[in-house]
């Protein structure tokens, strides 16, 4: 046998060699599919726990413009000043949106009283208007006048021209305290009482990126009212208001 032959034949061998080490085509393509599907399955995963975290993100940011938005409601209607006149307490509609507007006299505690500003007496008032510059948001906004302002239209009894002034464009009076607040409800309780003595005030909101989208079209009604309704966060508080005085002293 020659050189080449047992050569030849060592190659054969080997190649017949069962141990040898090696993949085939067919081994490598279904390994790589394989991984192609957990890497997808993956991602689905990832993606589906970023989803959830925006969400729930967006929920929570949401109630926290609620509670905060409430909490300062709550203040000023504790130290409101009820008379017998009912611009005193005004339930009715903004002058800006067809939405409820709270409007009333009110007299902080000293210690959130300004030093510069004579008298204690105060007006104040929450209301829902569009955002002026962001298309399809709207905001909750406060009013707030003192001094000489409010004196001056409690004499001459023209509260609801001072109200009036209420306006996002405003910002003298007005300053924006929530955004994307889509609905304020308020209601009195025990309805027998005038003025109330109780208001039951709800506000819902959706968070800013919820708001977006419907802004960007809003002629989609039906799209726009399922993100609304999936997105809505509502919140409540029952204030007890003081007791109505005759009349308003002025010092």
């Amino acid at each position: 046998m020659t050189k080449r032959s047992i050569i030849r034949g060592e190659n054969s061998d080997c190649e017949k060699d069962p141990n040898h080490e090696g993949f085939t085509l067919t081994e490598v393509l279904v390994s790589s599919a394989i991984l192609a599907v957990l890497i997808l399955i993956l991602l689905g995963m990832g993606d589906g726990a970023s989803k959830v975290w925006r969400d729930g993100e967006g929920r929570r940011e949401a109630l926290r413009e609620l509670r905060a938005s409430l909490q300062i409601i709550t203040e000023d209607l504790h130290s409101a000043v009820i008379t017998t006149n009912s611009d005193s307490l005004n339930i009715g509609k903004s002058e800006q949106e067809q939405s409820p507007g709270l409007f009333f006299l009110v007299s902080h505690p000293a210690d959130r009283r300004h030093s510069e500003i004579k008298g204690d007496l105060c007006a104040a008032g929450y209301f829902l208007a569009a955002d002026p510059k962001e298309k399809g948001c709207t905001n909750l906004y406060r009013f707030h006048a003192s001094g000489e302002l409010v004196a001056k239209a409690v004499e001459e009894d023209s509260l609801q021209e001072l109200y009036s002034k209420a306006s996002p464009e405003n910002n003298t009076t007005t300053e924006l305290l929530a955004r994307n607040i889509v609905s304020l409800q308020i209601r009195p309780l025990l309805e027998q009482a005038t003025p109330p003595e109780l208001l039951e005030l709800t506000l819902s909101a959706i968070n800013t990126r919820t708001a977006r989208l419907i802004g960007s079209d809003p002629k989609a009604v039906e799209r726009n009212g399922h993100l609304l309704r999936e997105g809505l966060q509502r919140s409540t508080a029952i204030i007890h208001l003081p007791r109505c005085r005759e009349s308003v002293f002025l010092q």
